[in-house]
């Protein structure tokens, strides 16, 4: 129930609700560290982190292989300076990974594997290679997506889009009518800067062949990595 809270894909109000009904549910509204959770919402509700950029890293509990490392060596009652070669060695290894990853986003093929075989070569084109396998799936889902209603703002196009199965239940996608800003209620893109389901099933419905630069984190891109390594050598 706290996970769901915390990774919920709510608004501000709803996480609110259901963060109220949980702690009376299971009685612990007036427990100490309940209390503090909900006062670090900040830094661990999605519904707070909205619109911050992090790089998907919202907790230290991403980083928990480096540090189970970490807390091995020190358990390990090794000498100053044994940790320290120890340590060196877990960053060159997490280094060499990464020099790895960087081989395969430059020379690796990939295969194109949905039926958006445009905007999935656009994405193949531009994403590094893991970010490309994070889009895929997105991509996948689309086909449970339809956009139901059209409206037109003049300067602005607002798109109602739904999915299969789950009727009530709509997000709204507000698009410029050159698509070069498009955004969703999902916000789900100013978390993770990946364009959502809902956004792809709008470029779809207006014959779109490419994502928008603006739905592109040019830290996501292979170019942005070349002009990193660069400026070291």
């Amino acid at each position: 129930m706290f996970k769901d809270c915390m990774l919920g894909d709510y608004k501000v109000g709803a996480f609110q609700r259901k963060w109220f009904e949980m702690v009376e549910k299971f009685g612990v509204a007036d427990k100490r560290w309940a209390q503090d959770m909900y006062e670090r919402r900040h830094s661990w509700a999605t519904s707070h982190i909205r619109r911050k950029f992090l790089a998907e890293f919202h907790t230290t509990s991403t980083c928990e292989d480096l540090h189970a490392v970490i807390s091995w060596y020190v358990k390990s009652r090794y000498s100053y300076t044994d940790f320290l070669h120890h340590f060196h060695r877990c960053l060159m290894f997490g280094r060499a990974k990464e020099v790895e990853a960087d081989f395969e986003c430059a020379k690796g093929d990939l295969v194109l594997t949905t039926n958006l075989k445009q905007l999935e070569r656009c994405a193949a084109d531009n994403y590094t290679q893991t970010i490309f396998y994070l889009f895929v799936p997105i991509l996948d889902r689309t086909c449970a997506m339809r956009v139901v209603d059209f409206e037109d703002n003049d300067s602005y196009f607002i798109h109602t889009v739904s999915r299969y199965g789950t009727p009530g239940k709509d997000w709204h996608v507000v698009a410029t009518s050159e698509m070069s800003e498009v955004r969703c209620t999902c916000m789900k893109i100013e978390c993770f800067w990946v364009p959502c389901d809902h956004i792809i099933v709008v470029l779809v419905f207006n014959n779109v062949h490419e994502i928008p630069r603006s739905l592109i984190l040019p830290r996501w891109t292979k170019d942005e990595k070349v002009v990193g390594c660069s400026r070291w050598a």
